[in-house]
């Protein structure tokens, strides 16, 4: 599968999801000869794929994410609240896709969005400013998200996450599935 990834500089995206490592190796050739091309991997054979990988040296940009889930009727129905005066937020919502911006003072600090695809929400780039870290802005924009996407009747949430936001998602009720790794030519 291969979607464009228009918040990073134009890249096109590719998954694979438990390739047999000739498929693997046959894309990660084409990743290797297009620089705009990423591949994201989700494996449990993380390890077997990367060595399998390393003769082409290529770079492996991540290889600590996680593929994650939760059971979406066991999550908060109800529209959260906003940490602290000085924050607003905006939602906007277009054809099966909900998007969440949180600024304070009038400066963008935190963002995410999630698409409905059948019974399943998938979320992405759910991110917080550096500086706006650990005063739970990407818990509220999950929650807003989560609140959102709840309207469609979906079962079944899915977001990848890295080492650090693993944590977060652990605490909201989400479950590790596998692991995921990210290479560049």
């Amino acid at each position: 599968m291969s979607v464009l990834l228009t918040d990073h500089d134009n890249k096109t995206g590719h998954f694979l999801y438990e390739p047999s490592t000739e498929v693997f190796l046959q894309v990660a050739e084409d990743t290797k000869a297009d620089p705009t091309r990423v591949l994201t991997v989700v494996t449990s054979r993380l390890q077997e794929l990367i060595s399998a990988v390393d003769p082409l040296g290529m770079r492996i940009t991540d290889r600590r994410q996680s593929l994650m889930s939760a059971d979406m009727q066991d999550q908060d129905v109800e529209d959260p609240r906003l940490p602290d005066d000085g924050y607003s937020f905006e939602r906007h919502s277009d054809a099966g896709c909900r998007r969440v911006s949180v600024a304070y003072e009038g400066q963008h600090v935190a963002h995410g969005s999630a698409a409905v695809v059948g019974d399943y929400a998938v979320f992405d780039r759910i991110v917080t400013a550096d500086e706006f870290r650990r005063r739970g802005l990407a818990t509220f924009v999950m929650r807003a998200l989560i609140s959102g996407v709840l309207e469609d009747d979906v079962s079944t949430g899915l977001l990848i996450t890295s080492a650090e936001g693993r944590a977060l998602y652990e605490f909201l009720g989400w479950k590790h599935l596998t692991d995921v790794f990210v290479i560049r030519g």
